[in-house]
């Protein structure tokens, strides 16, 4: 199921115009470890990189994390998109247009540096995901909570919080006083009212 972007790269105020990427085309087994493992991008674009760090215009390290960051947000959109067609393929024709429960974590990330812009993002493994998104980040990332619902409970905090995303699924919550509290509410209602709604299909009708 592979999948073609284009997208622009900005790296160091210098930017790289339709550039070519690929989600699904597995390589050798032997950078499968990497975070960016799974996308390819087109070689001339590469070279264009490899020229702005001869001349000096860009860092090495800016342009690897720029890349890292990239490839990360896409593996993750198309992580996301697999496994909602496989859940969707396997549910029961009856109940598709239920949505069930995701027992999977939702999670907010920051960095030490800049601890009010908050990613707000879905995982199996958070430890993992963690794991992976370091790779991208100059500074030290920190779990600021998580919760289980998968991607129900996280499309919902992304409507509520549309406001103050800044891009992906990064949000500023400056001015907020307490944005883990602010973020921990928002998630039990939608999870009060999940429970709710399922009691009351569950509940034995009326004599």
């Amino acid at each position: 199921m592979a999948q073609s972007f284009t997208v622009q790269l900005n790296v160091g105020g210098h930017r790289i115009e339709n550039v070519s990427l690929n989600w699904g085309l597995m390589g050798s087994e032997a950078r499968q470890d990497a975070p960016s493992y799974g996308t390819d991008i087109e070689v001339p674009a590469v070279v264009e990189l490899l020229d702005l760090i001869a001349s000096g215009a860009i860092a090495a390290e800016e342009a690897r994390d720029n890349l890292n960051r990239l490839a990360t947000v896409i593996n993750e959109r198309m992580d996301r998109e697999y496994d909602e067609l496989i859940e969707a393929m396997e549910r029961p024709r009856s109940a598709r247009k239920q949505e069930r429960f995701d027992d999977r974590w939702v999670y907010a990330i920051s960095t030490d540096e800049n601890p009010d812009s908050i990613k707000i993002g879905v995982a199996k493994d958070i430890a993992q995901r963690v794991k992976s998104l370091q790779v991208g980040s100059a500074t030290r990332l920190e779990l600021r909570w998580s919760a289980r619902g998968g991607y129900p409970l996280e499309r919902y905090l992304h409507n509520q919080f549309e406001e103050v995303c800044t891009h992906s699924e990064w949000f500023d919550f400056r001015g907020v006083s307490d944005a883990v509290a602010e973020i921990d509410m928002t998630a039990r209602e939608f999870l009060r009212r999940y429970n709710d709604a399922q009691r009351a299909e569950t509940a034995p009708p009326a004599c």
